[in-house]
């Protein structure tokens, strides 16, 4: 039942974790892949084993990519956050889709900073961009700390912008690639069900500080959570 996994962090490969969670049973898919544009970009889990080559990134991200479109419900909305080094193959990987792009700004800032969006339903239908402004003002005080603990984080701001944008109260949000957590502490603050996982544990248990902070949520012990096939997953954190 989907009611296992509601408010949870777990440590796993997001492909294990999707593969258990219902058919049809997610709202939004908002997660942010691995980008795969640099030989040597470093997680804390290793090496982005895509190394900057498009093949070897998509072949390690689509199973994922089938998987979330599996477990969203009809109409269900999908935002994947990617690299634009890659958008000449998007419309081979995701069939039609809209791209987003918002732009990140902070009044101690010199330079605007520009991210895009592959934004679709779950049958692959481009959805629109909203009739708001793209300009999203982030807190860079805040932000920059993250950077010392993820390599490449978004800032809450801007999943804050996705999520209000893409889902509505109540709903749950997945983030199969949750790192340091900025969907989740989002999807907190709006009143969202969110549901996050990613390979490392260091992250997982930022993301759940996070979320606590958001709401001010105690951070639970660890536990675990098997499959049918006794095949672990951690729970790094859970809320009530």
């Amino acid at each position: 039942m989907i009611e296992n996994f509601i408010n949870k962090v777990f440590c796993n490969d997001a492909r294990l974790l999707l593969q258990r969670l219902p058919t049809a049973s997610i709202d939004a898919v908002i997660t942010d892949a691995m980008y795969g544009t640099a030989k040597s970009f470093q997680y804390d889990w290793g090496a982005d084993p895509a190394r900057g080559n498009p093949e070897k990134h998509w072949r390690y991200h689509e199973p994922i990519y089938r998987e979330c479109l599996r477990v969203l419900k009809p109409e269900g909305v999908l935002a994947w956050g990617q690299g634009g080094k890659f958008v000449p193959h998007f419309r081979q990987w995701f069939g039609d889709h809209r791209v987003w792009t918002l732009t990140r700004f902070s009044k101690t800032a010199l330079l605007a900073i520009g991210n895009i969006w592959v934004v679709q339903t779950k049958e692959q239908r481009p959805i629109e961009f909203p009739h708001r402004d793209s300009l999203v003002m982030c807190d860079r005080a805040k932000y920059l700390p993250l950077r010392k603990l993820h390599p490449c984080p978004k800032p809450t701001e801007e999943l804050a912008f996705m999520i209000s944008s893409l889902t509505k109260p109540g709903q749950i949000a997945l983030d199969c690639f949750c790192g340091a957590g900025s969907t989740l502490a989002a999807a907190e603050a709006l009143n969202r069900k969110w549901i996050g996982s990613d390979l490392s544990r260091r992250y997982c248990q930022i993301a759940m500080k996070r979320v606590a902070d958001a709401r001010m949520l105690p951070v639970l012990p660890a536990g675990e959570l098997r499959d049918g096939n006794s095949a672990a997953c951690s729970v790094v954190g859970s809320a009530p």
